[in-house]
């Protein structure tokens, strides 16, 4: 099997492809994905995905190959991945403290499935900021102390059962004094130390 290893997001030559004559020479489709993942890992970068004769495949079907193909892996570092992560989770943090307000709004007018509809979209939403956040943090200089990154989640999840609580009640008002003295001022820290780690240096090593 002929290897190839392509790099789209190189700063210096974007889309730049170097054929790996070590690789090519392995026995095994299942040897060429682990040893293209060691060497990802070496590099500081990440498996996207793999083409073989131009087609794009998973890793299931490129281990079950028999016969000579042309394979190009896609690889990508996790400093752009991540910074992609947070760039999308700042965006999306945004959307969500205003949203919260609206919400609010619905439950206050009486307006029982737009609000619990929203409640849940909330508890979805948080769930991916805050797998986002952990992630992004475990690649940077510490800059909260433990007990502050604990406290932030306690408070999410209490917030945020308290929240489905109420609305299992169907207890509107509740519902929106939750999202606005509870989850809000929990969902602006979020939004800041998202925020804070943007201006950070991530770090993959």
């Amino acid at each position: 099997m002929r290897v190839w290893l392509e790099y789209p997001n190189e700063r210096a030559q974007p889309g730049r492809a170097v054929r790996q004559e070590r690789l090519s020479r392995m026995a095994s489709p299942d040897a060429i994905l682990e040893a293209v993942e060691a060497e990802a890992a070496r590099a500081g970068h990440i498996l996207m995905g793999v083409r073989v004769d131009g087609v794009e495949m998973d890793a299931e079907a490129f281990c079950s190959l028999t016969g000579d193909h042309e394979a190009v892996f896609t690889l990508t570092p996790l400093t752009a991945l991540l910074r992609e992560s947070l760039d999308s989770a700042l965006a999306y943090c945004r959307r969500l403290k205003d949203a919260l307000d609206v919400i609010a709004d619905r439950a206050e007018g009486g307006e029982m499935s737009p609000a619990l509809s929203g409640v849940s979209q909330i508890f979805d939403g948080l769930t991916w900021l805050a797998d986002i956040y952990d992630r992004c943090r475990f690649f940077t200089p510490a800059p909260f102390r433990p007990e502050e990154e604990a406290a932030l989640k306690t408070e999410l999840l209490s917030a945020l059962n308290s929240l489905l609580d109420l609305a299992a009640q169907r207890d509107l008002a509740g519902v929106a004094r939750a999202l606005r003295e509870v989850l809000r001022p929990r969902v602006e820290t979020l939004l800041y130390r998202l925020k804070f780690l943007g201006g950070l240096r991530l770090d993959p090593q």
